[in-house]
């Protein structure tokens, strides 16, 4: 549990070290001219991108729109709405997480291609498209609107880990359709836990976010183990 525990800590925190633009393309730094740039919301989370989970793709922007950098090609990103909402005059809140959306990208050198959706106004609308979660990839350049498809169901990276029963490799890079894929390294638990996790805001929020999302058998052995 505690290996579990520190190795979704570190990645979550990776992701939130990351500033816009995010490279996800191998080499050397590219041009615009040269490259594909995805512009996306901040109420965006990116499940994966074709079947990838890609923790850099989430960088925290705060209410900053995220800006992915890709090779030319196609893409299926997976991605799924979530915000906060303040309840009572904000003496509480509710997190509203949708089911994820298949936004097609079929991108050629210098596009820009936004992923977008009609915006909940309100907790009530949020909670309404949850499980029927849609929007479109825009074109910048021929202003065509492409429809999004039903995508995968929700899955936090603290539930990959307890499903999966091993920890999920990462790699930086992001194919198109069709491309090899490259051999991804495997994260070691020993060498995740001998990183220093930085005390600040973000780590704190991490924390609390990871708590919410254990189940009660996960927390008993989390306490278990923080006492020792």
């Amino acid at each position: 549990m505690r290996n579990l525990f520190v190795i979704a800590v570190a990645c979550m925190l990776a992701a939130c070290a990351q500033r816009e633009p995010v490279k996800l393309y191998s080499g050397a730094e590219q041009p615009t001219g040269q490259i594909v740039v995805v512009e996306m919301p901040y109420t965006l989370e990116v499940l994966n991108i074709n079947g990838q989970p890609v923790p850099e793709a989430n960088s925290m922007t705060g209410n900053q729109d995220r800006k992915l950098e890709l090779q030319p090609g196609k893409y299926r990103i997976n991605a799924y709405y979530e915000n906060v909402y303040d309840i009572d005059g904000g003496l509480s809140s509710e997190v509203v997480r949708s089911r994820s959306a298949t936004f097609m990208i079929d991108g050629s050198a210098g596009d820009v291609w936004r992923l977008e959706f009609d915006a909940p106004k309100n907790l009530k609308q949020a909670q309404a498209i949850k499980e029927d979660f849609a929007g479109w990839a825009l074109n910048s350049q021929t202003g065509k609107r492409y429809p999004t498809e039903r995508g995968p169901a929700y899955v936090s990276l603290v539930g990959q880990l307890m499903g999966g029963g091993s920890a999920p490799t990462y790699d930086n890079e992001v194919k198109p359709l069709g491309a090899a894929l490259p051999a991804a390294p495997v994260m070691s638990s020993q060498a995740v836990a001998a990183q220093t996790l930085p005390h600040s805001d973000a780590t704190l929020k991490t924390l609390q976010q990871l708590w919410m999302l254990l189940g009660p058998e996960s927390r008993q052995a989390f306490l278990e183990w923080a006492e020792k």
